[in-house]
């Protein structure tokens, strides 16, 4: 057996029990540029949380039982005080509250997360309230007496420049008793699968799609059409082809939608599929054509005023320029500093270098609603900016219709794409290679959490990264463009 079983491998073998045993004896990951900024996050959020909370002890976290003793020692002198970081043990299982606060004789359980509060209309986070329902869970079986769990949110309607308070409680009391009872009936069985030197036998199941070790470390290492690349596949046709087991041998009177029958019969041949009149949307291009790509960051709390947590701000664009299909590419970028509110002036660059002729080639419906949100910001743009949306095209679109190749893996992200069309353009070759780095780099630097001496660096990387996106479209589009007129 191994160490204590702690909330996050728990949590996973709710799907799966060999999920959570991964969890439980993958070694450390060494973070991401995009997961370092999430670890920020969160313990910005925490330390905001903890003073919005009030005063309180702080208590031990290690060694575990040292902690465990701790808080239950800290619980018994005083009912007056609110404690944070309590750690508790019951049966294989660890769990640490964020805080906890005297209710009369018992206490409020309350979890801090850094996801804004729900809307109106808004559903509720369910990780939130397992996360929370497992803390109960071996915090009540260790003995404490528990009024009411809390969840500690951003305020959705918090901005920078009003009185609106940062947090707000949400009250998950009754949806958290029942799911932390329903984990009481399951937790032998997974202490005593994940916590075991062996791994548990794995199953083919439907949330295999969505684990991240299937197709590294268990049952889709080497296959390369598994099934979980075909389109909006429901856990119930899953089931029905769950025998077959990858894509290869779905047999042809299988239940399947038009577009799902599509890209299960590209893989199948193993050939690509051209549909002419799927390409045909490229003779709407008008020259001279752009190629514009964004990228953005979701800070957790506004940086500029009239904000809201969590909204979108651009920080970056690259955007090449061919006057005609064999013409010299130009290429022109815009990266923001960390200072400032640069939007304005990010805008009016890009207004300028868009101009007022030929049609904008982008990647998704991404940029798009970036545009639109930035119309809604400058009221005094919004013109010029409704007259740039008239002339977008989605490239994207013409790998949905007009061509299909096994290579593609059931996809069309420009990353799936591209290595097919244009194997000599990598986004692998680059040190900075996806959007979820580029955010989490720039978001660093912004609030000062990264190394002076490395930001030129990582500023070269983010245009280089960004220079490669609109790189890639044109390839792409002068690509199929020969495949249009083949």
């Amino acid at each position: 057996m191994s160490s204590l079983v702690a909330k996050q491998p728990f949590l996973a073998s709710l799907a799966c029990r060999t999920q959570g045993w991964y969890a439980q004896h993958a070694p450390p990951e060494i973070p991401s540029l995009g997961l370092r900024w999430r670890f920020w996050v969160g313990a910005d959020v925490h330390e905001r949380a903890r003073a919005w909370l009030g005063a309180g002890t702080m208590l031990r976290r290690t060694p575990v039982d040292a902690a465990a003793a701790d808080t239950q020692a800290s619980i018994a002198s005083s009912v007056e005080r609110l404690l944070f970081e309590a750690t508790f043990t019951w049966n294989g299982l660890v769990a640490r509250a964020d805080a906890i606060r005297p209710a009369g004789t018992a206490w409020d359980l309350i979890e801090v997360k850094s996801g804004k509060s729900p809307g109106e209309n808004d559903k509720l986070n369910p990780d939130y309230v397992d996360d929370l329902a497992y803390t109960r869970m071996v915090a009540g079986n260790a003995g404490l007496k528990i009024s009411r769990s809390l969840l500690v949110l951003i305020n959705r309607d918090y901005r920078l420049d009003g009185d609106t308070e940062l947090f707000v409680y949400v009250d998950v009391t009754d949806a958290v008793n029942a799911r932390a009872a329903e984990f009481e009936v399951i937790s032998g069985d997974v202490v005593q699968k994940v916590a075991a030197d062996d791994r548990p036998e794995p199953e083919f199941i439907f949330a295999c799609g969505k684990c991240p070790y299937f197709e590294t470390d268990c049952l889709g290492v080497g296959v390369s059409d598994p099934l979980f690349i075909i389109p909006r596949i429901t856990p119930k046709k899953f089931d029905a082809l769950k025998v077959y087991g990858r894509i290869a041998d779905i047999p042809r009177d299988a239940d399947l939608t038009a577009i799902q029958r599509g890209i299960v019969d590209v893989i199948q041949a193993g050939e690509p599929r051209v549909n002419h009149d799927g390409l045909k949307v490229l003779d709407e291009l008008q020259w001279p054509v752009r190629y514009l790509d964004f990228e953005a960051v979701m800070p957790h709390l506004p940086w500029f005023p009239g904000t809201a947590p969590y909204e979108t701000v651009p920080f970056q664009y690259s955007l090449h320029v061919l006057d005609a299909p064999d013409a010299e590419p130009r290429h022109h970028e815009f990266l923001a500093e960390t200072d400032g509110d640069w939007r304005a002036l990010m805008t009016e660059t890009l207004l300028h270098d868009l101009g007022t002729a030929g049609s904008i080639v982008v990647y998704s419906g991404y940029e798009k609603g970036r545009l639109k949100a930035l119309a809604q910001t400058f009221p005094v743009l919004e013109a010029q900016i409704n007259a740039v949306l008239e002339r977008l095209f989605d490239l994207e679109q013409v790998f949905k219709s007009g061509y299909q190749h096994p290579g593609f893996g059931g996809r069309t992200s420009i990353k799936k794409v591209l290595p097919v069309m244009v194997p000599e353009l990598s986004y692998k070759e680059l040190a900075l290679n996806n959007g979820d780095d580029a955010l989490g780099v720039f978001g660093l630097m912004r609030v000062g959490a990264m190394e002076a001496s490395l930001m030129p660096t990582h500023r070269t990387r983010l245009l280089q990264y960004c220079k490669l996106d609109t790189w890639a479209m044109v390839r792409l589009h002068l690509a199929t463009a020969m495949l249009r007129h083949h």
